[in-house]
């Protein structure tokens, strides 16, 4: 299997959003983006990664069912288990061995608005504010799954974001199996 590196990953998700915001806008890369693209290729050819054992896209390719005894490490596993560590409980909507989707997640941690504002709609998070830190701050996520915007999100054709809530079929370089498209469970984000 080929080596692919986080920064290489990143760049080309960074490229992605780079080309589709300026495609969506009507405008060109401008000198400062082509720039910056080109220092970040440099900067990966010499910053050596270790390898993916696979490339992992939707919350389930990582979020599965690991323990029928303790429910590691599905979301509701997740659930449970972080919001014991800050002194919580969280509420018994399903169990903690349960393989649930992040659908299910979202009808209480949807970013809320008006009074709700900066809260899930029911919960006391929403549920971006509570994956973006967990994962971006996890050096494990990053390096031994080779974590990084696309694990989770999908750019659609008109620059906005999707979230992926199911296990998405890929080659070794995370591309879509082009005979299942559009990817299944890929979700707009509000």
């Amino acid at each position: 299997m080929k080596k692919i590196t986080l920064l290489v990953l990143m760049m080309t998700f960074t490229t992605a959003l780079i080309i589709s915001s300026c495609q969506a806008r009507g405008t060109e890369l401008s000198d400062e983006h082509i720039e910056a693209l080109d220092a970040a290729r440099m900067l990966s050819q010499y910053i050596p990664l270790p390898a993916l054992d696979e490339v992992r896209r939707g919350c389930p390719a990582c979020h599965m069912l690991a323990n029928e005894e303790t429910g590691a490490y599905t979301l509701a596993y997740e659930a449970f288990v972080r919001a014991e560590a800050r002194g919580h409980q969280h509420p018994q909507v399903f169990a903690i061995t349960d393989e649930v989707n992040v659908t299910r997640c979202l009808d209480c941690h949807s970013p809320g608005t008006g009074e709700r504002d900066g809260k899930g709609i029911v919960a006391p998070f929403s549920l971006r504010d509570i994956v973006h830190p967990a994962h971006n701050n996890s050096q494990y996520w990053k390096l031994k799954y080779g974590g990084n915007c696309f694990t989770c999100h999908n750019v659609n054709g008109i620059g906005e974001f999707q979230l992926l809530s199911e296990k998405v079929d890929v080659d070794e370089k995370g591309l879509p199996n082009p005979d299942k498209l559009p990817i299944p469970g890929a979700i707009p984000i509000n």
